[in-house]
């Protein structure tokens, strides 16, 4: 249950709303030595009072593995608190020190709601809202990502991307899109909302429309950062 309301909350703070009768904005924390504070605002957006308890964690990531640990580097008050309906509450964020890394830093809030006793008798299953905001804080000199994408065949109809972010800072993948060089129509398209930390490595499986014994590729990347492309030899898997 624990792994499934982590799961659930890193994606439901991808999306441009409200989880649940809890309104967070923004979604997504930049801090930096010339902004070293922020502020979200929680809205209570249901008809009961909402007790919630938030918890700050440094983001650390391994191939397709996130890794979170309890971290003091960003101070968040108020750590635990109510929410009566109808009322915005504004939680602060702060860097307790200076900012000495030479690479972008991510953390995730976890914003979790405290449900209340359950009353005597109950035996449902009750599902506590748990959200995790990506919070970023970047180093003193520029940061920017440099992804590095290799492709290959693992089949006629299904090749592999892998991309390497060599950079300093994250990129979050949007859109992929595969087709033959010197061709307008796409061999195979994918959605995704993946974030890519500094020297971290993941990789997609992109099923073909329909089979294919090219030897390069073209790339089309959607990100954060705006749309680039290339064209890739294909390797052996």
């Amino acid at each position: 249950m624990a792994r499934l309301l982590l799961w659930l909350g890193v994606v439901l703070c991808a999306l441009p709303a409200s989880a649940g009768s809890l309104g967070i904005h923004p979604l997504r924390v930049d801090l930096s030595a010339a902004r070293p504070t922020a502020a979200i605002t929680l809205n209570n957006t249901g008809g009961t009072a909402m007790v919630v308890q938030l918890q700050l964690m440094k983001w650390t990531a391994s191939g397709e593995d996130d890794h979170y640990e309890a971290n003091a580097e960003i101070l968040v008050t108020p750590p635990i608190f109510t929410i009566a309906p109808g009322v915005a509450q504004i939680v602060r964020l702060g860097l307790s020190s200076d900012i000495s890394a030479e690479d972008e830093t991510a953390y995730r809030l976890f914003i979790e709601e405290v449900p209340p006793p359950s009353k005597p008798g109950y035996q449902g299953l009750r599902v506590a809202l748990r959200l995790g905001l990506p919070v970023f804080v970047a180093p003193a000199q520029e940061a920017r990502p440099r992804i590095e994408w290799t492709a290959s065949k693992a089949s006629a109809r299904l090749i592999t991307l892998r991309a390497r972010n060599d950079g300093n800072a994250h990129a979050r993948i949007l859109t992929l899109a595969l087709r033959a060089p010197g061709e307008n129509r796409n061999l195979a398209a994918q959605t995704t909302a993946r974030y890519l930390l500094p020297g971290q490595t993941r990789q997609w499986q992109i099923p073909l429309d329909k089979p294919w014994q090219g030897r390069q590729i073209h790339l089309s990347v959607t990100t954060d950062q705006g749309v680039s492309d290339a064209d890739l030899a294909l390797q052996s898997p």
